[in-house]
């Protein structure tokens, strides 16, 4: 059975902590992260947007097939799903509880302006925007009416605290661990320590920390981009090429086609920033700490 669960939010570092648990031998990952299983029901009603049909048809749709990707695994070993649309699509909770009884859940939270910005620079990689970043946030709301999937919903997806505190409702508190996205990166070990303790095994654990994984940026071509992300020919690609040699060959071409980051305008930040004040306090009252979100765009600003 799944042990823990972890929910994200998207471009939040769970490729990287996927890579980081999967060094370790005490802990087990299915051969894919993103399995999206208990997301699926609400992903699937939104499959409008460029690519959302090709991200749909690669998900886990069956309990079976869910419980397969996991049937490796050793007596010893911590089982890990990594999904990050579970925390966005929130109600996926019962399923979670009624399936898999109480496992734990970890969710990693990115400031939410940086993370929607990164989130929109992903899919600018992948071919699939192709509106300016202010512009893409006026479209938000004609695109969910359209049906566009949470990827496009840059403005919508920066809020957590309903998810939070649906999640610790339904599992309770000691069964829901938060982590921030600044100090995995800044202390890595310290948190993936953090995560053995509340998978209940003994400290310290040895992980190869050195992994980094979607940067995002600019690009360099549009058609390249078109050409690397979701489309009927990587579709059929997935299907013959082993996953690992895929990832592989994709990040290399994202790699070459990636350009120098933009920087978010300052007046457009710090109206984001005001947008999310209310939200990240709630969380932060919520979780029992800081988050340091808040007033960044001043040191910015100042410096």
């Amino acid at each position: 059975m799944v042990d823990i669960i972890v929910g994200g939010a998207s471009k939040a570092g769970t490729t990287a902590l996927f890579r980081m648990l999967s060094s370790n031998q005490n802990f087990f990952l299915p051969p894919k992260k993103e399995i999206h299983y208990f997301s699926y029901p609400f992903l699937n009603k939104r499959t409008s947007g460029p690519g959302d049909n090709f991200i749909i048809s690669d998900i886990t749709c069956s309990f079976k097939e869910y419980l397969s990707l996991f049937r490796f695994k050793k007596a010893h070993q911590v089982a890990v799903d990594i999904s990050p649309s579970y925390l966005f699509h929130y109600n996926s909770a019962e399923e979670i509880h009624a399936r898999l009884g109480n496992t734990k859940l970890v969710f990693i939270l990115r400031n939410p302006v940086e993370k929607i910005y990164s989130q929109y620079l992903h899919l600018v990689s992948e071919g699939r925007e192709s509106l300016a970043f202010e512009d893409a946030l006026k479209a938000e709301a004609q695109r969910k009416a359209e049906g566009y999937s949470d990827m496009f919903l840059y403005k919508e997806s920066g809020y957590y605290y309903e998810g939070v505190k649906h999640f610790i409702e339904r599992f309770g508190k000691d069964r829901v661990k938060i982590i921030l996205y600044q100090d995995f990166v800044n202390h890595p070990n310290d948190v993936l320590q953090e995560i053995c303790l509340f998978s209940g095994l003994k400290i310290p654990q040895i992980f190869s920390i050195n992994q980094k994984a979607n940067i995002s940026g600019s690009i360099k071509s549009v058609r390249l981009a078109k050409f690397i992300g979701p489309n009927s020919i990587t579709h059929v690609a997935r299907k013959i090429i082993p996953r690992s040699i895929g990832h592989w060959m994709r990040e290399q071409l994202k790699k070459v086609n990636r350009s120098d980051r933009e920087v978010l305008e300052p007046l457009i930040r710090i109206a984001l920033e005001n947008n999310y004040k209310d939200d990240i306090e709630k969380l932060e009252k919520l979780i029992g700490r800081k988050t340091r979100w808040l007033n960044q765009h001043v040191e910015r600003i100042s410096k």
